[in-house]
């Protein structure tokens, strides 16, 4: 199951799942690059004891060995008292986006720790709906709001 935001035209949306056709210019043709080199992290610790692993780009058998490795690290951290994960500015979604979420779900009930998933309005919200766990799930809309509640 696959779900997408994409702008791509219907031409660039059948391309072979391994490629994404750049946009054309005028000075040269429309060049292939792996979908993985589209993924970009961050991790910021807010609070003492707080983590938050931002999640922009695609999510994807490619792209979910780098993420879930360093979801489990952050879980391992001695002092975490929450862990947030924000899926708001992913663009494309495989259902390996819902395995990553339960992984990262059952080390943090393991470990007592809540987990706040920020699935934005896109393709991992539609995906969690579509598979029927939206809500397995605690959500909040923005960052900023699961951070303001696991400071609590």
């Amino acid at each position: 199951m696959i779900v997408s935001r994409s702008s791509m035209s219907r031409a660039a949306a059948w391309a072979p799942a391994s490629t994404i056709i750049a946009p054309r210019t005028s000075e040269d043709a429309p060049v292939p690059r792996t979908r993985h080199a589209s993924l970009r992290l961050s991790v910021e610790w807010p609070y003492p004891g707080i983590v938050v692993v931002r999640i922009d780009g695609e999510v994807d058998l490619a792209t979910v060995p780098r993420l879930t490795e360093l979801v489990r690290q952050r879980l391992k951290a001695a002092q975490l008292h929450a862990i947030i994960i924000d899926l708001s500015e992913v663009t494309f979604a495989s259902s390996t986006a819902v395995e990553l979420l339960l992984h990262a779900q059952r080390r943090a009930e393991q470990r007592g720790i809540p987990m706040l998933v920020v699935p934005g309005n896109g393709p991992v919200r539609r995906l969690l709906r579509m598979t029927g766990l939206e809500y397995r799930f605690t959500y909040r809309n923005t960052a900023a709001e699961a951070v303001a509640e696991a400071h609590l």
